[in-house]
């Protein structure tokens, strides 16, 4: 670069008297953060009403300046960096006017360290309790995907919002294994690998997978995009545990027994367990009326034995069903009975979500007679209230105290008013039932049909596939569901199997619907909670409508796309496809590079963008890194 004599020269309308003068000024850049010059062979002799006495800084170093790639205004600290500036005069100088001003030879690069050191400033603000201060570490215009919520975090509240629950655990992480990638032009950086988080609360550890991209906000690395989720491994295997840990998981509850403590007894079931007691008519579904049931039972000083015990392990559940003898303490009488216990693995200890306990059937009179097609019509009766769309019709069919775990809500339904709100909003689907495949067992006073059914959604047509077990009851007369357990295929949740091609593909299919010029088209193929961050708009699109709304401005460009580079990561239900992608514009024949990511989610049986970032190519106006 020449040296440029400007001294005394109008620059901007005002007056900058400098001794040499940058002739190149590729960036121009206003900013509220710190300002410096780095500079070659420049200098200021003197300060004639010097904004920077303005904010009480006398002094400015000297330094040569090769090259200028960014101007700034900064209403922070400002200094000059240099060696060899002379500052001769600055008079009312324009650029000054709200601060500071800098210019740098380049942004020196990020390294390793200073990435990984990022992640410690994060965990440092959660340790400060206050969501506030993490939320401040994201940029303006965040995505946070967080492990344990379904819903994308975009902006300041939302991040705010996740994290004010997730500090009442008192989490505290450390990396456990992690690859930094710094971009060639220093302007972000990610961090991915695997963390682990110790619950302050309870000291619980619990690992996960992590993404995280930086970028610089205001001259402070922010994180851009954070992507927190559990270990797939986790998810296909379920919590592992062997059949001897089972069975000691009785003695477990038997020691709390022993404490003679109703509340401890009751801490060892899950937080929707239910316990169908061996002396009490009343099905136990909460805390307090399982340490209610204890506070009179633990009078006798109970302490069980297994006789026999037949165990089942699950995807996150096991199961240990038998017979067992307790001995009371308060008379040395032995009862044998017999139990089912279903066991779940919830805040990191496995607890009790079933325990049905029953006394020894024979010598008990079978009150009503049935055999095992009687047992199967009982479906056929369940199923006719259904088509009456009466939710009271069909509540009638379950008897007094039954429990219903229904198939799409959480809440466990106990009585006669919950099991008819339920059916209430289920009966608006019209749903018809069948049983594809069962098995009936006929017992002392109850039988139990289980297997898998399929309805048909008279609403809209479609086919829901479950498995279902009724255990019935022989009450007033009349067979009545006791227990209905209603469930969707466990293989629903599978990760969906694509290749490295097919993901590709589904550039083709976005492009395509582009092809048609019809918005609709192409906000289709986004997902329902879909985040769109488009190449020439600042405001994010975040639903259909405002995803609807970008496209019928682009849309009257004819543009049609072309991957020039593409890099591809396929996850569980999820994948990836980030590069390079050139847009020609069939309205004027112009031409467009731009840098692309997609997230792909699996959702209603096709692949959808869950995220799409474009952004136009940073050295076409930024110049190209140094």
């Amino acid at each position: 670069m020449t040296n440029t004599r400007c001294d005394g020269k109008m620059y901007l309308g005002r007056t900058i008297s400098l001794n040499t003068f940058v002739s190149s000024r590729p960036n121009f850049v206003v900013s509220k953060g710190i300002a410096s010059i780095v500079s070659n062979d420049t200098r200021l002799k003197s300060t004639s009403r010097n904004p920077f006495m303005k904010f009480g800084f006398d002094s400015i170093k000297s330094t040569h300046i090769s090259k200028v790639t960014n101007f700034g205004v900064s209403k922070g600290i400002a200094s000059i960096v240099s060696s060899d500036v002379r500052v001769k005069s600055i008079s009312r100088t324009p650029i000054l006017k709200s601060g500071f001003w800098s210019t740098t030879t380049e942004v020196a690069k990020v390294t390793e360290d200073e990435v990984r050191a990022l992640f410690s400033l994060w965990n440092d603000a959660l340790a400060t309790g206050d969501s506030r201060i993490v939320a401040n570490r994201y940029t303006q215009s965040p995505v946070l995907l967080p492990t344990v919520s379904d819903i994308p975090r975009t902006d300041f509240n939302s991040v705010k919002d996740y994290f004010d629950s997730f500090l009442k655990k008192k989490p505290q992480g450390k990396i456990l294994d992690g690859y930094i990638k710094i971009g060639d032009d220093g302007g972000w950086a990610t961090d991915q690998g695997i963390y682990e988080f110790t619950m302050g609360v309870d000291g619980s550890t619990v690992k996960g997978r992590y993404s995280y991209m930086y970028v610089k906000e205001e001259g402070i690395w922010k994180i851009q995009h954070h992507h927190s989720s559990v270990m797939p491994e986790e998810i296909a295997m379920g919590k592992s545990i062997t059949e001897d840990e089972v069975r000691s998981l009785f003695y477990r509850w038997n020691d709390a027994l022993a404490t003679l403590d109703s509340k401890n007894v009751a801490s060892r079931y899950a937080k929707d367990g239910v316990l169908l007691p061996t002396v009490s008519d009343i099905p136990r579904t909460d805390f307090t009326g399982i340490d209610d049931y204890f506070t009179n039972f633990l009078t006798k000083k109970p302490q069980g034995e297994i006789l026999e015990s037949n165990v089942k392990i699950g995807h996150n559940y096991c199961q240990d069903c038998g017979i067992y003898e307790f001995t009371f303490g308060t008379t040395g009488q032995k009862v044998k009975g017999r139990y089912s216990f279903v066991y779940t693995y919830e805040d990191n200890d496995w607890k009790i979500a079933h325990h049905h306990s029953s006394v020894m059937p024979e010598g008990i009179v079978l009150a009503e007679p049935i055999t095992d097609g009687e047992v199967r019509s009982l479906f056929g009766l369940w199923n006719d209230a259904l088509a009456t769309l009466e939710p009271k019709k069909v509540a009638a069919r379950y008897s007094k105290k039954a429990v219903l775990l229904p198939t799409v809500s959480d809440v466990p339904r106990t009585d006669y008013p919950g099991i008819v709100d339920y059916f209430t909003n289920f009966l608006q689907l019209k749903p018809q039932g069948e049983i594809l495949s069962g098995d009936t067992l006929v017992g002392t006073n109850w039988a139990q049909d289980a297997g898998i059914y399929e309805f048909t959604m008279g609403a809209t047509g479609a086919k829901v596939m479950g498995r279902y077990t009724f255990i019935y009851v022989f009450e007033d007369g009349e067979w009545k569901i006791s227990q209905h357990h209603s469930s969707v295929m466990p293989e629903a949740n599978k990760p969906q199997p694509i290749t490295e091609h097919e993901v590709k593909d589904l550039f083709q299919l976005w492009n395509s619907a582009l092809a048609t010029l019809d918005a609709d088209a192409v906000a289709r193929r986004y997902a329902k909670d879909s985040t769109l961050l488009p190449t020439v708009s600042d405001v994010p699109r975040t639903n259909y409508n405002l995803i609807k709304d970008y496209f019928v401005g682009f849309l009257k460009k004819k543009p049609q796309g072309e991957i020039k580079e593409s890099y591809v990561t396929i996850g569980n239900n999820w994948c990836q496809d980030t590069g390079l992608y050139e847009f020609t514009m069939g309205a004027t024949g112009d031409k467009v590079m731009g840098r692309y990511s997609f997230i792909y989610v699996y959702e209603d049986g096709e692949w959808k963008i869950s995220h799409h970032h474009s952004s136009v190519m940073p050295e076409a106006f930024l110049g190209p890194a140094k």
